[in-house]
């Protein structure tokens, strides 16, 4: 099982491919996403990675997907996937 500190890391290079790269220096947990031009298509395809990296249904993570603000809150979603998928693997 990966540390938090490495799971947040595999997260945020998941995030910074989709990131402009004019934009990449601005990564970071408070940084908001639409500061780093991250538009709603390109949101749907960050969480289908996680998705894709941890197989799970995306109805748990339907819900929060609407109030993310920030990057903190992207790699809090990615947490919670790679939760659900520990969960299922039980």
């Amino acid at each position: 099982m990966s540390r938090p500190d490495d799971l947040d890391r595999e997260l945020l290079a998941i995030i910074r491919e989709s990131v402009p790269p004019k934009k990449a220096r601005q990564l970071a947990p408070s940084a908001t996403l639409r500061q780093l031009g991250l538009d709603s298509l390109t949101m749907v395809m960050i969480v289908g990675r996680f998705i894709e990296s941890y197989p799970i249904d995306v109805e748990p993570l339907q819900e929060r997907f609407a109030a993310l603000k920030t990057v903190g809150e992207l790699v809090e979603l990615g947490r919670v996937a790679r939760e659900l998928w520990e969960q299922q693997a039980r």
